[in-house]
């Protein structure tokens, strides 16, 4: 096996580094990155799975490359820029040659013809997963028709509802994207059952004072950690960079000498969980009746609702804030929360994939209020918990919808490492 496939010379933490530029670059909402990135690191995987047996193919295995180790590290450079240029057609072209050129610059013991081998297979099998994903969904533009009445989620004026048709997505390895579609929210019949409970106005009234911009209980660690987690500013790695960010942290200090037939398992299994995550959760979002209002409506609006246990604040603010410090709310409807979907699914994948939960570690994050902040943590669980708890001291998300997200993402992640890679 050649030394280049190891350690900090990993191809496959190269291009997982790299992606997360081209989510910079991209920005929106969850679903379009992480199908772009389980495009990516499926491909990777199938080809370094054609050079060495690591598990069962994804979708392709090319039995005239077992055994070719020389093209390893070009095949895995050509699988994810053609993944990349085709799943993210709009991302500048130069960008991804330079990384292309940058990548092939390494030193590799492949020689011309081995290496030329390796560009064969990886456009090869990038092409073939491409193909599998023409008509996965992901390209449905149906406008979101809002209900218009108190308690129901509706777009911010003048901004389009995000990512409304991703929960009709083809997933990557569940059966369906409502197959772990949680009960209505709270358990509550109906709407105006729940908005009259004393429940809904406990979960209303936590977020309006820990959540809120002002907040005098809140505490400087719970404001530090909301941001930590937040990066939904475009121009950020976003919640779903975070994780491969982690991931990658993860792996170089527990796999230091891991070559790419370890590292490519791990990335392929992360990114199908993330990307059938946001599939699921935004079925729960889109997909279903329980559309409740995000904490921002449902304090400002709380007159609205027949609940003696609420009082309206119309100038309530989430500590959410964008770059220039103006506070927002993501525009797509809360239950259940992306953040904490998408924690749980990567903590799952990755306990499955090293065998426990107890792995400690320390890692930073790419938000505009939290620059240079690393955190650390002494499980996986740990941190998906605190990262779904960060949505309440931010102000965007109430208690209902992070609890039934993270069990909905650890659903996902065991039927992804139940299903592929095995």
């Amino acid at each position: 096996m050649p030394e280049t496939s190891r350690g900090s010379k990993d191809h496959v933490l190269y291009w997982n580094n790299a992606l997360l530029d081209v989510f910079r670059h991209t920005g929106g909402t969850p679903g379009p990155l992480t199908r772009g990135g389980a495009i990516m690191d499926l491909a990777i995987y199938d080809v370094v799975n054609s050079i060495r047996t690591i598990g069962k193919p994804y979708l392709v295995k090319d039995a005239s490359a077992a055994g070719a180790y020389g093209a390893l590290n070009t095949a895995i450079d050509h699988a994810a820029y053609s993944a990349l240029r085709g799943a993210f057609p709009n991302y500048p072209v130069a960008d991804l040659d330079a990384k292309l050129a940058a990548a092939l610059a390494l030193p590799d013991v492949g020689n011309a013809a081995q290496r030329e081998q390796g560009k064969r297979l990886g456009v090869k099998i990038a092409k073939a997963h491409l193909v599998n994903r023409a008509n996965d969904g992901s390209a449905d533009t149906t406008p979101y028709v809002a209900t218009n009445a108190p308690g129901h989620w509706a777009p911010a004026p003048g901004k389009p509802a995000g990512g409304p048709n991703w929960g009709k997505v083809k997933p990557f390895a569940i059966s369906s994207g409502s197959k772990f579609r949680p009960g209505n929210i709270g358990g509550f019949a109906t709407p105006q059952a729940l908005l009259q409970s004393p429940e809904y106005a406990a979960q209303v009234n936590e977020i309006k004072s820990i959540g809120a911009k002002n907040s005098t209980t809140r505490t400087a660690d719970q404001t530090q950690l909301a941001h930590y987690w937040a990066n939904d500013v475009d121009g950020t790695y976003k919640p779903v960079g975070q994780q491969y960010d982690h991931t990658a942290v993860i792996f170089k200090k527990y796999r230091p000498n891991g070559s790419s037939f370890e590292s490519a398992k791990l990335f392929g299994l992360t990114s199908a969980a993330l990307a059938d995550a946001a599939i699921a959760i935004w079925d729960s979002k889109y997909e279903t009746s329980w559309d409740v209002w995000r904490p921002v409506d449902a304090i400002r609006r709380a007159g609205e609702v027949p609940n003696p246990n609420l009082v309206a604040d119309p100038n309530w603010e989430p500590q959410e804030q964008d770059a220039n410090g103006v506070s927002f709310t993501p525009n797509f409807p809360t239950y259940v929360s992306g953040h904490s979907g998408v924690g749980a699914a990567w903590a799952g994948i990755v306990k499955h994939y090293f065998g426990t939960d107890n792995l400690s570690f320390t890692a930073g994050t790419d938000d505009p209020h939290a620059q240079g902040v690393t955190r650390s943590f002494t499980s996986l669980s740990q941190a998906a918990k605190e990262k779904a708890d960060s949505r309440k001291y931010i102000g965007v998300h109430f208690e209902w919808d992070n609890a039934a997200a993270l069990t909905l993402g650890y659903k996902v992640s065991n039927e992804v490492a139940g299903k592929i890679l095995n």
